[in-house]
């Protein structure tokens, strides 16, 4: 069995067949790097020539708990495992990152990122592509973004959002439901919360959005509006939420009444953040080092929010944990780390 060296320090890749470039190396220290100072999980990415007789996913799920990836309790560990000789790919995920929205995440890189570079012939893009996908995965995984969850318990329920209501036309922000559909489909029933988005899916969600609505004044059919026709009838926070493509709205518009109701749907998966100004989902959020963590100690970060609709700026200080390394053997020989993450098979395979 082929032994894999030991992660160096503050080094969150190796490569034992010489392959990759050594800035391609460096990014990926970089990303691994950030994660840890910010405490929001661990990323490794292993490349080697050959997994001998073990397949390569056995191979890449046992290094990942014999280092124990990810941070012990959060199990916030990815690794992005290559075996170049085999053209085998592999993504495992921790135990606190594999969630639906995760794994249909780490399905897309492998297949939109991963794979296609490997096929065209370069490893270093296939590299960085898929350890990029996978660091944005972290960082925005329920796990570090609880919001995440919520706003997408509030995309299949807009019962759940606050209400609003525009003084200069007839136009209203959906807050106890919405125009009661056609036939039988129990909308209560289907709007579950974050729980039935990773059940249902995508699929799902678009079903409820295209369900057919009745004003419940007249009683007469309403009339979804377009893309362009619908911002006439949106604040202009709306207008910028849709703009940056952090929610969606749909606006159903009743002709006999010159009446429109705006139902919300918020992304599942967004850089942005909620203002806490304006309430909208229009703000950018930073961080910067302010004392890096290190072994002995934890470190400081400063994260400044800043919103691109009512320019609201906040800025605040948060403590970061100390840096943590497995103990574990740098090989398959020796017994299983006793801290750090754990994965229990979550993730992707590629082939080319």
């Amino acid at each position: 069995m082929k032994e894999v060296p030991r992660l160096a320090v503050n080094a969150w890749s190796v490569d034992t067949t010489r392959t990759l470039t050594p800035q391609t190396l460096a990014e990926v220290d970089q990303l691994g790097n950030a994660l840890v100072r910010d405490g929001q999980g661990q990323l490794a990415v292993v490349v080697v020539d050959t997994t001998g007789r073990q397949p390569p996913r056995a191979f890449a799920l046992e290094l990942f708990n014999r280092w124990g990836l990810g941070t012990a309790g959060r199990d916030d560990g990815a690794l992005l495992f290559i075996a170049l000789d085999d053209r085998a790919a592999e993504i495992i995920l921790g135990d606190g990152v594999d969630g639906p929205n995760e794994q249909a995440r780490s399905d897309a890189i492998m297949a939109n990122d991963v794979v296609p570079a490997f096929k065209r012939g370069s490893p270093d893009d296939a590299v960085l592509e898929g350890a990029r996908g996978l660091h944005q995965l972290i960082v925005t995984s329920e796990l570090n973004q609880p919001r995440n969850a919520q706003e997408a318990a509030l995309a299949w329920d807009p019962r759940l959002e606050e209400s609003a209501w525009s003084e200069d036309s007839a136009v209203t922000i959906v807050s106890e439901g919405p125009s009661e559909p056609e036939g039988d489909l129990n909308v209560p029933a289907l709007a579950g919360g974050a729980g039935f988005v990773g059940a249902v899916g995508v699929a799902g969600r678009a079903l409820l959005r295209r369900r057919p609505r009745r004003c419940q004044k007249c009683r007469n059919p309403r009339a979804r509006l377009d893309e362009d026709a619908d911002d006439a009838h949106l604040m202009p926070g709306q207008v910028r939420e849709e703009q940056l493509g952090s929610v969606d709205y749909d606006v159903w518009w009743c002709e006999p009444c010159q009446d429109a109701v705006v139902e919300r749907y918020g992304t599942l998966f967004t850089r942005h953040v909620r203002c806490k100004k304006c309430r909208y989902v229009t703000a950018n959020k930073t961080s910067r080092t302010i004392r890096s963590a290190t072994y002995a100690s934890g470190g400081e970060i400063e994260v400044t929010v800043r919103c691109t609709n009512c320019h609201h700026t906040a800025t605040s200080r948060h403590a970061t944990p100390k840096l943590t390394r497995s103990t574990s053997s740098s090989s398959f020989s020796g017994s299983s780390s006793s801290s750090g993450g754990r994965s229990s098979g979550g993730g992707s395979s590629g082939r080319w």
